[in-house]
Order: C-alpha cells, then sequence, then structure tokens
C-alpha cells in the first residue's frame, strides 16, 4: 500500500500542476490580448496555441481516468504509462513562445523553453521504454530508481544538446545534431522490440497488441509536438486516443485487474 500510495501522490501532483497550468496560461493569454493585435479568440486558433491546448487537456484528463481505472493497481506499467501521458504537457511550453514572441522577448528564453520542451519529449520515450521493460518477467523492479536515471539522462540530454538558429513549425528551435533524431528512433524501436520479445518468450500475443499500441503512441506525440496544421493535429490525436484506449484495456485483460 505505501507503494501504491507514493504512485498516486506522484501522478496527483503532477496532473495537478497540468491542470494549474492551462488555467495560468489562458488567465494570461486573456491579460495580454488586451494589450496585443491579437484578440483572445485569434490567439487561441493560432495552431501553436490551440493544439498543444488540447494535448494539454487530453494529458489531464486521461490521466485522471486512467488511474480511477486502476486506482487499486500496484503495476509499475500503469505507473510509466501515465508519466508518458504528463508528459505530453510539455507541449504546452509552444503557448508559452508564442507569448514570448508577441511582447518580443529575447530568443535565449525561447532555447530555454525549447530545451524544456525536448526534456519533455525525450522523458516520455524514456517511460515508454521503461513501460516495456516492466512488463519483462522479473521480480525486481525498482520504478523510483528507474525514473530517476530517466529523468537525469533526458535532462542532461536536452540541456547538452545543441540546437540551431532555425526554427520549426512548432516554433521550437530544430535540434542540431542527426544524432538526436537517430537516438530517438533507436529508443523507440528498442521499446517495440522489447514487447515483441515478451510476446515470444510468454507466448502471450497481448504483448504484440500493446507493441502496436506503443507505434500509435509514438506516431501520435510525435505529429502533435511537431505539426502546426489541424488537420495533422487531428490524426495524432486520433493516434494517442487509440494508443491510450488500447493500452489500458489490454493491460488491464493481460493482468486480469478490476
Amino acid at each position: 500500500m505505501a507503494v501504491l500510495s507514493k504512485r498516486n501522490i506522484i501522478i496527483t501532483g503532477l496532473n495537478i500542476l497540468s491542470a494549474g497550468f492551462i488555467i495560468f496560461f489562458w488567465t494570461l493569454l486573456a491579460y495580454l490580448s488586451k494589450d496585443l493585435p491579437q484578440t483572445f479568440a485569434q490567439m487561441i486558433l493560432n495552431p501553436n496555441v490551440l493544439i498543444p491546448s488540447i494535448t494539454l487537456i487530453f494529458a489531464v484528463l486521461a490521466v485522471f481516468f486512467i488511474r480511477k481505472f486502476f486506482l487499486q493497481t500496484t503495476r509499475a506499467e500503469i505507473f510509466f504509462f501515465m508519466i508518458f501521458i504528463l508528459t505530453l504537457s510539455f507541449d504546452g511550453i509552444r503557448p508559452v513562445i508564442y507569448i514570448l514572441e508577441q511582447l518580443e522577448k529575447p530568443e535565449e528564453y525561447i532555447l530555454l523553453l525549447t530545451r524544456i520542451a525536448y526534456f519533455g519529449k525525450i522523458l516520455g520515450i524514456f517511460s515508454l521504454l521503461c513501460f516495456a521493460l516492466m512488463t519483462t518477467e522479473s521480480d525486481y523492479k525498482p520504478f523510483s530508481t528507474i525514473l530517476n536515471i530517466a529523468i537525469v539522462i533526458a535532462m542532461f540530454i536536452a540541456v547538452r544538446m545543441p540546437f540551431s538558429q532555425i526554427k520549426g513549425t512548432n516554433a521550437l528551435f530544430i535540434p542540431g545534431l542527426r544524432l538526436f533524431f537517430y537516438s530517438i528512433s533507436a529508443l523507440k524501436i528498442l521499446t517495440v522490440l522489447t514487447l515483441v520479445f515478451n510476446a515470444i518468450q510468454n507466448r502471450n500475443w497481448e504483448y504484440l497488441n500493446l507493441a502496436v499500441s506503443i507505434i500509435f503512441l509514438f506516431i501520435g506525440s510525435h505529429t502533435l509536438f511537431y505539426t502546426a496544421s489541424i488537420i495533422q493535429a487531428s490524426a495524432g490525436m486520433i493516434l494517442i486516443i487509440t494508443g491510450t484506449v488500447f493500452i489500458s484495456y489490454r493491460i488491464h485483460k493481460l493482468y486480469l485487474w478490476s
């Protein structure tokens, strides 16, 4: 029960922070609209505000319902899955950058926020890798230690990674190393292969269903993070929702939790 309580406190605290950020940001946006050429409605409809805002709302609601669904669950898989969902909240950095651009603030601020946004993205990928590793047959699963290591690695990469002076369509600076994209792709492949290995080892094809759902999450989160297109963002959100529902259902079925 102590482990369950500790995890619930962590998840609840992070979810409250995400919900608080939504309220804070929209209040700030409404306040600034009085002194800027754009109206509040025009600001909200900007793709780099609208898309991350919807992603942030989804993350808060999804974690709330997943917690309710697995309220008495101590499995580390669900903990890391909810951490991944919460890392989608870092997309909320993009609207903040939009405000800074409207206020003509120095680009050093935007670079700092870009690093924070990429920290969230990297941590999300590590969280899904941890999710896959937690499904392996092992009696020793120190979730807190693994989470701390993932946070430190994600922070180190985000702080040390060079960025070009070019901004992408998502308003963030573009990483200056191709190695970053190769490394991220390798982590995603390793995550999927881990679940495939578990399917073969346990002769249980539910793990393959999890692998497919993880692919949906990777594609969906990638699309939402990088796009400024409403159509592409809609497709990405559909993939995220589908992957979230499928994983919740498959994990429940796999372990027969009530």
